[in-house]
């Protein structure tokens, strides 16, 4: 237990929520593993992204952002990228698009560790950083096409279990240095297309109200544009299908961590969830977005790549084949238009 995280959850009565757990764990501004002690992204670092095993996401996602632009008539390309990982998304749009077409390029980074790589991977790049979204789109006059990948995952979720009797958040006591989980009271579990499902007992899920919370807080600043989402999941019945612990796991130096484990090194090791996407299509949807496409990244990689090339690394397989990354990643696609705009559709 970290002497830092104990004294935290002493404070607040000796007892917190998961969620509260995984948010001090992740973002706390002096201990957090992604404001202070993230390395690296890829090899050298705890996890990996699409982005940094091979190319063809990048390719993909830049002839998106052209034709996508050029839908919404933006006479300058306005991108916003919900955390920048490496830079090397960036650097990879920012190369396919020539002088004559214009593009303005924010990264809302939180991390100084990330934004140092960032401004190394992109030095010479016209790019701006911001702390956060509603900066951005300030700045972008609510304007905006907003892309993510590997962002959602890393919101504080919420955990439940199925009991006989119904849904029980399960928390965390803190006993003599050690974690202890416990169960609440039975009551309504928040909404979220996750309960619709049947389980079986002690079943445990997770559910993303703060992303929910997030995505509220955003559609006020967002007057029109397009959010591209890019994550690992999908429905409830698919991440949780032989999954009777949930999908909560840890990341370190690249080691899959589950159980007990999740709670060890707070702060120096990455967790995360799956993505449940119908929550996430459905909340935009109550938003006032529409829900243009939710496909695989192997479909969308096959949908905006550009033709492949005899010396297309092996990487790119993993990236875009069902039997890889290409399945186990969604890509959701939400528009937000003005009143009396008509949808455009890509020709």
């Amino acid at each position: 237990m970290s002497s830092w995280l104990a004294e935290i959850v002493r404070s607040e009565g000796g007892r917190i929520s998961f969620e509260r757990f995984m948010e001090l764990a992740l973002y706390h501004p002096v201990h957090g593993y992604y404001t202070r002690h993230i390395s690296a992204i890829g090899r050298s670092g705890d996890f990996s992204t699409a982005t940094t095993i091979g190319d063809s996401l990048v390719r993909s996602l830049a002839s998106w952002l052209k034709a996508e632009a050029k839908q919404l008539s933006m006479p300058i390309a306005q991108v916003i990228e919900l955390g920048g990982g490496t830079g090397q998304l960036a650097a990879g749009i920012l190369r396919s698009f020539p002088p004559w077409q214009r593009i303005r390029y924010q990264i809302v980074e939180i991390s100084g560790t990330l934004r140092r790589f960032q401004e190394g991977e992109l030095r010479g790049r016209c790019v701006q950083w911001t702390n956060s979204v509603e900066a951005a789109l300030l700045a972008a006059k609510g304007e905006a096409i907003l892309i993510s990948n590997e962002f959602v995952d890393a919101f504080p979720c919420q955990r439940f279990e199925q009991g006989e009797r119904g849904w029980k958040e399960i928390n965390l006591a803190l006993e003599e240095d050690l974690w202890m989980e416990e169960d609440s009271d039975n009551r309504a579990p928040p909404a979220s297309s996750t309960f619709s499902v049947k389980y079986a007992n002690g079943q445990r899920v997770e559910t993303l109200q703060s992303y929910r919370k997030w995505l509220t807080d955003l559609n006020r600043h967002l007057r029109r544009g397009t959010m591209l989402t890019i994550d690992y999941g999908g429905s409830p019945a698919e991440i949780y299908h032989r999954k009777p612990g949930g999908t909560i796991r840890a990341y370190f130096r690249h080691q899959r961590i589950e159980g007990s484990g999740i709670y060890m090194r707070a702060g120096h090791q990455d967790l995360t969830s799956d993505v449940n996407f119908v929550d996430l299509k459905e909340w935009g949807e109550q938003l006032g977005f529409e829900t243009v496409q939710l496909v695989s990244q192997a479909d969308f990689i096959r949908q905006w790549a550009k033709p492949r090339s005899a010396t297309q690394p092996l990487a790119d397989d993993y990236v875009a084949e069902e039997s890889g990354m290409g399945e186990a990643f969604k890509v959701l696609h939400q528009r937000k238009l003005l009143d009396g705009w008509r949808t455009p559709t890509y020709r």
